[in-house]
């Protein structure tokens, strides 16, 4: 991979403000109705940013999920057999996982779908 590849990740262009530079304020607050949204953006993020983030994110959840299958076997003898997990990737190529009841269509989500590799052994 090239040092100057890119992945444009589409983001909404969501206006932010903050009177005391830490809590997000509504910016249509006491308008009677908020402006048009804006046209959905693409940011450049560079690929090898975005690699180091999967990496780092399959590591943690990696060990996550190596200790439920660890506590599925101890507690009721069951084996984790497969996974799917929703992540999104901001405009900053940091991966987050989407907890649930959240809806992936609309976000700009990845899913992952993991099955139990079969054992050679």
């Amino acid at each position: 991979m090239a040092e100057d590849d890119y992945i444009w990740i589409v983001t909404d262009a969501i206006p932010t403000g903050s009177r005391d530079g830490n809590t997000p304020q509504n910016p249509y607050a006491g308008t009677a109705s908020p402006p048009p949204r804006p046209p959905r953006s693409g940011l450049p993020v560079s690929a090898a940013k975005l690699e180091q983030g999967m990496a780092d994110f399959l590591q943690t959840m990696g060990r996550v999920i190596k200790n439920a299958q660890r506590r599925a076997t101890e507690l009721g003898g069951m084996e984790l057999d497969e996974i799917e997990l929703s992540v999104e990737v901001n405009g900053e190529g940091q991966l987050s996982l989407l907890g649930s009841g959240t809806k992936v269509g609309g976000s700009g989500a990845i899913t992952l779908h993991f099955k139990k590799a079969n054992s050679t052994d």
